[in-house]
């Protein structure tokens, strides 16, 4: 750059001599007619700019925040009290309504079956509550010899206090069946019933109360009853139960015992009465243990039986756990028993009324091993499937006597094994519709008995409601046993029996009902019983009723 500025400045310069030195010649007179041109491009070229090499420093502003004082003085603002009632809130009338505690059922069916139910109740009251219930329910069979009646009432009695409940009940029922369990040409059985069963009962209980889980609660019950038959048997019994819970260490703990006292009257025509005494203690202690996912308890059974052979001690462990494997959705659980059960005319009666010739004796479940799945397929469906095996000794089985119309009572008295499957599943929508099925598979290895006489084999059940409207409910019930056996027992006159085994077949027993609900205190109803038409044997020379029905109304006030 500095090199060019010097070459450019002597051109310059020598540019200015020659104009000068030509303005000389031009007065020259030697050189009048002379002239010399220079033509060169001009290249302006600018000095490099000298900066200052000082930066600014500018002063800061400096500001200062003046310091203000000032004072608030207190001043009350008057305010004009304004004074009106508040109105009392309304709960309404829907969280306690009227509540209706009479109810009457009457109605009518082919085999001139009447029907009538009353009912009696209390209704809200924190001090006690108090009922009465009257049923009846009979009917004329085919050709007039199948017969049967039944009825009943009840009365009880509840005392609530602050720290216990006290209650009282009574009852009375009067069962009656005509033997028609053989042809009419062996046994003329007369058109009303040939055997009345009567039964007296009553309890007296207390249960009391506590807040705190950690007091000792118990509940105290005694009950007795009076039953007998018209043709050949009186029983009485006694029984006091006490019931104990306390948590000790936060580990609950109950204790349940008891003392029966069961005095039993046999009689025959021509024959001399018969008395039977048994008694029962009962000593029952049980633990629970309980988790988030799981629980436990543990125990025993233990009974000592006295009667005319002597007495015994019976003991039976007890254990059952179960485990959620699946929250709320699936659990798992098993465990096993063991229990003594008194048989007596009153309970014999109830499963088979037929059966007259009756000798007791104590069913005995030694041990009963048993476990399962449960628990819920969807928000609407839960499941269940279990299985148990136990040893039974006096396992109960009725046969059939040929020279009769009566049932007998047999016991497989041997140590009989029992061995069950069940499962079942239910689904129910809101209120409107529920259906449930299970079915339940018994296997028997007897040791005295060659078949387990009258008991099922296969059984399955359906039960299914559907509300229309809340106006009408509808109900199909159907029950499904397989193939069982009976045994026919001919009597040689030594006090021996030749027997023959009877298969009875299959049978299919099918349910509808209509209830139709006209307002809330009046409904209407038929019910449609055995529409197979099915005329299956229960017990082995019993044919039940083939298809009936029975229609009326109920009433509430």
């Amino acid at each position: 750059m500095k090199k060019n500025s010097i070459y450019t400045s002597l051109l310059l310069f020598a540019s200015l001599a020659l104009n000068n030195q030509a303005y000389s010649q031009k007065n020259d007179s030697l050189l009048k007619d002379n002239k010399i041109e220079v033509i060169k491009d001009f290249m302006p070229v600018l000095s490099e700019a000298i900066k200052i090499p000082v930066n600014p420093n500018p002063e800061k502003p400096t500001f200062e925040r003046p310091a203000f004082t000032y004072a608030v003085s207190d001043q009350q603002y008057l305010v004009k009290p304004t004074i009106y009632t508040i109105k009392p809130l309304s709960l309404g009338t829907m969280l306690l309504p009227k509540l209706k505690g009479n109810y009457t059922k009457v109605g009518y069916g082919n085999y001139n079956m009447p029907l009538l139910e009353i009912g009696f109740n209390t209704v809200r009251n924190k001090k006690y509550q108090a009922g009465v219930f009257v049923h009846h329910l009979s009917a004329n069979g085919n050709d007039n010899y199948t017969n049967f009646s039944n009825s009943d009432a009840n009365a009880y009695v509840k005392n609530f206090f602050a720290k216990g409940v006290f209650s009282i009940d009574a009852g009375f029922q009067r069962n009656g069946v005509n033997l028609y369990g053989s042809p009419n040409d062996v046994i003329k059985p007369s058109a009303e019933p040939s055997i009345v069963y009567h039964a007296y009962d009553a309890n007296l209980g207390y249960q009391s109360l506590s807040k705190d889980s950690n007091n000792l609660t118990y509940k105290i019950n005694f009950g007795f009853y009076h039953f007998n038959n018209s043709n050949s048997y009186n029983e009485n019994d006694a029984a006091l139960k006490v019931i104990l819970a306390k948590h000790n260490s936060n580990i609950p703990f109950e204790l349940a015992t008891g003392l029966r006292i069961n005095n039993n009257a046999l009689f025959k025509a021509n024959l001399p009465s018969s008395n039977y005494q048994r008694i029962y203690f009962d000593l029952n202690p049980q633990i629970f243990l309980t988790g988030t996912n799981y629980y436990i308890k543990g125990g025993f059974n233990s009974t000592i039986s006295s009667d005319s052979a002597g007495a015994k001690f019976h003991f039976f462990p007890k254990a059952e756990a179960a485990y959620t494997i699946v929250p709320k959705k699936l659990s798992i659980y098993a465990g096993l028993t063991g229990n003594l059960n008194a048989n007596t005319f009153k309970n014999i009666a109830a499963l088979n009324p037929f059966a007259t010739d009756i000798s007791l004796k104590n069913t005995i479940t030694k041990v009963a091993v048993y476990g399962g799945l449960k628990g819920e397929l969807g928000a609407k469906t839960s499941f269940f499937i279990s299985t148990s095996s136990a040893s039974v000794q006096n396992l109960v089985c009725f046969t059939k006597d040929s020279s009769k119309a009566n049932q007998l009572l047999v016991y497989d008295e041997g140590n009989s094994k029992i061995t069950t499957l069940a499962a079942g599943i239910q689904y129910q929508y809101n209120e409107k519709f529920r259906l449930g099925i299970s079915t339940t598979v018994i296997g028997y290895e007897l040791k005295n008995l060659a078949r387990a006489y009258s008991l099922p084999q296969f059984e399955t059940k359906l039960n299914s409601t559907y509300n229309i409207a809340d106006k009408f409910l509808l109900k199909l019930d159907l029950s499904y046993w397989g193939e069982r056996f009976g045994r026919l027992d001919a009597s040689r006159g030594d006090g021996t029996f030749a027997s023959t085994d009877v298969k009875m077949n299959p049978f299919l027993d099918l349910n509808f009902g209509i209830d139709y609900r006209y307002s809330k205190t009046v409904s209407a109803f038929i019910n449609f019983n055995n529409l197979a038409n099915n005329r299956y044997q229960r017990f082995y020379g019993y044919t039940v009723y083939g298809t009936n029905f029975i229609g009326g109304f109920t009433f509430t006030f």
